[in-house]
């Protein structure tokens, strides 16, 4: 199937053979499409000159170019298509450029992706996710059934690539389906429609808006796209996103493939005595930590929300800056992640007076920032009725916000510089870089009518540009990818960077449950807070871990460092507990199969198995909530060889036993909590 697909790319105008699949029985010409000078791509390209480029990039990827160019007016519209050998997936990104010598065309309607897909037995079904709105319901699993005439669009709202929803999507048919994920971090949009009564349905994505000239010798790209089939069951598909994700869009830091770190995170109007005393009890009392976290307000000259654009350190907490705080870390071989937000710039601040030719701005009563009604989160205007009257949420929205224009290459340049000799001057090891600003209104203000999407594509570029140059230069270096929480989660940023705070609501338990229920069949990698930690952490750790995780010791939240008893803090306890999670955290980067359903409520229970295939083992986690009134349950795992036997080790009370495949498939592993709430971990391995 992906073979067939990566071939459509090279029939301008014609069908390629099709696979012996029901889905794409209908779906083999060239997969994209736009509109050039009012006339759709399907019916110029076939009258163009086709040139067609492959080469070998390495052992497990090969590049393959489908160059289409307009003999009129030099439009060269080019589809860059990297086919994988070790997984069945293709992914390419778009690239439009006039080789002519005037102005195009209004070219419009980008679809980088345009196909038509088949469901001969019943209706396609569209599996998607909710995103990080702040809200209890962030990555809640969604389901459409794609009936008759039927339909489904789906895009972020406000600019930021995963605010309403996840840009990752499974389409199910009864036999087989494919994931569809989209790489942009900007206003991207999804469209699955089936406008007829029979069994084909058209999915489309791109960016939500595009119609614009571009001028002599210019050049834009479009959102990546990536295609990933797979056949049999619905989480076969989503294992093997994971997997892929794991291999080919993983940071790689110093070298090495990025492992989802164990963060301790302190807040920024923490003095830096205070910080470094913390470091020395974390250090005695060897606490597992990856990275010591200074989040917002350790800057400017008040409240950080702010103070924005003002990036010196505050000389009453900070008189000799955070040196002395990395070196101490870098001494006991840990790390120093700082908070920054270099995108929004507040009024009154540095940056807002001296680069005010560098920022965007759109009029108040069109102006689109961090906003909540009662029901949930999502970026809606200050003007809207819905916006929630916590004066405690107003007072960090200031009207007069603008955006830092990373569409212009000398401000990028500045802003590279500038945070590249802050990681030097910290000695800082993890760039946090939060986006507390919905941009999709400053882009659109900055727009002529003949150019419309052009600011957003040339801010999204120089975004990359500007985190690519970073961890060029530092090649230690990792990003910590915050907006607002994980509202910027997408195929390129995933590669780039690790949502270190999945969400801005945190705090509750169950939440964190949920989150992970949703989040984690699309995105691997990812970590949200345990909160502060003491004497009874099971539960809490269990609730909230992923593939990395982050916990408080002495600090309340995102409030003003309070005096820590150290004398009292139970170090051995909280100890034990992390150091059990770093013993499974491998476990993470396996299969991952829901136990039980999503569900809300107070009185159920949430259970999830991971797998590692190739070794044999795996580990069962169940969380007993707090008014489930039941102490006993059976899971029938997956992913087991009926035909062998395992051996089952209950971490919490070291019992062991050997069952067979066939009953923990048929019966399932038995698990029993008698307290309220509660959680179990148990790990398998097969016996040879």
């Amino acid at each position: 199937m992906a073979q067939a697909w990566a071939r459509a790319f090279r029939f301008p105008g014609a069908k390629s053979e099709p696979p012996q699949s029901e889905l794409l029985r209908d779906a083999l010409e060239p997969p994209f499409s736009f509109v050039y000078g009012e006339r759709q791509s399907a019916d110029l390209l076939p009258t163009w000159k086709f040139e067609l480029k492959h080469s070998d990039l390495d052992a497990t990827k090969r590049k393959q170019e489908a160059i289409y160019t307009d003999p009129d007016t030099g439009l060269a519209v080019q589809a860059v298509a990297t086919i994988f050998k070790d997984f069945p997936a293709v992914e390419w990104v778009m690239h439009f450029k006039n080789t002519g010598s005037a102005d195009t065309p209004i070219l419009q309607s980008l679809q980088p992706l345009n196909a038509l897909l088949s469901s001969l037995d019943g209706d396609p079904i569209i599996h998607y996710s909710r995103g990080a709105a702040c809200s209890p319901s962030d990555f809640m699993p969604m389901t459409r059934v794609l009936g008759k005439r039927g339909g489904l669009h789906l895009q972020p709202g406000g600019g930021r690539s995963s605010s309403q929803f996840l840009p990752f999507f499974n389409i199910e048919t009864k036999k087989e389906g494919a994931i569809l994920a989209i790489g942009w971090s900007g206003e991207w949009a999804a469209a699955f429609d089936r406008p007829e009564a029979g069994p084909n349905f058209q999915v489309k994505a791109g960016m939500a808006l595009t119609h614009l000239k571009l001028h002599p010798g210019e050049e834009i790209r479009t959102p990546r796209i990536l295609v990933l089939f797979w056949q049999g069951e619905r989480t076969r598909g989503h294992n093997l996103l994971r997997q892929f994700i794991l291999a080919h869009h993983r940071p790689v830091a110093d070298g090495r493939t990025l492992e989802a770190p164990m963060t301790n995170h302190n807040w920024g109007a923490t003095s830096a005595s205070d910080h470094l005393e913390n470091i020395r009890q974390i250090i005695a009392h060897d606490l597992p930590m990856d990275y010591y976290w200074i989040d917002a307000e350790w800057f400017g000259q008040g409240p950080w929300w702010k103070n924005v654009g003002n990036w010196e350190a505050k000389k009453d907490l900070y008189p000799l800056g955070l040196k002395p705080i990395s070196d101490l870390l870098h001494s006991s071989g840990r790390k120093l992640l700082l908070w920054f937000e270099p995108e929004r710039v507040c009024e009154g601040t540095p940056w807002y007076t001296e680069h005010a030719q560098w920022l965007l701005e759109v009029p108040k009563d069109k102006r689109v920032y961090r906003g909540f009604d009662a029901k949930g989160g999502w970026d809606i205007p200050m003007s809207d009725p819905r916006w929630i009257t916590n004066e405690s949420e107003r007072n960090q929205i200031q009207e007069n916000d603008r955006l830092f224009n990373l569409a212009i290459p000398e401000a990028r340049q500045f802003l590279t510089d500038f945070i590249s000799r802050k990681i030097d001057e910290f000695g800082l090891d993890c760039f946090r870089n939060d986006s507390n600003i919905a941009p999709l209104q400053f882009w659109r203000a900055a727009d002529p009518p003949d150019r419309q999407g052009i600011t957003e594509i040339r801010w999204i570029e120089g975004f990359y540009a500007f985190w690519d140059e970073l961890l060029r230069r530092h090649p230690g270096l990792i990003i910590d990818d915050c907006a607002s929480g994980g509202r910027r989660i997408d195929l390129e940023t995933i590669g780039r960077s690790t949502a270190l705070s999945r969400t801005d609501f945190v705090g509750d338990i169950l939440a964190n449950q949920n989150h992970s229920y949703g989040l984690l069949h699309w995105v691997p990698l990812n970590t949200t807070s345990a909160g502060n930690l003491s004497t009874d952490n099971g539960y809490r750790i269990r609730s909230s871990m992923t593939s990395g995780l982050s916990y408080g010791l002495f600090t309340s939240g995102d409030m003003p460092q309070r005096k820590a008893d150290y004398g009292n803090f139970p170090f051995a306890e909280v100890k034990r507990s992390l150091e059990q999670y770093r013993l499974i955290a491998k476990y993470f980067y396996g299969d991952y199969y829901h136990l039980t359903e999503y569900t809300q409520t107070t009185d159920a229970w949430m259970a999830y198995q991971l797998d590692l295939p190739n070794q044999g083992e795996g580990m069962v986690v169940a969380l007993k909530r707090p008014l489930a009134d039941y102490s006993r349950a059976s899971l029938p795992l997956r992913a087991i060889l009926v035909d062998s036997h395992y051996e089952i080790t209950n971490v919490d009370t070291g019992e062991h036993k050997i069952v067979t495949g066939r009953e923990l498939t048929d019966k399932g592993i038995e698990v029993r909590l008698l307290k309220a709430p509660d959680s179990a971990l148990l790990i398998y391995h097969r016996r040879v």
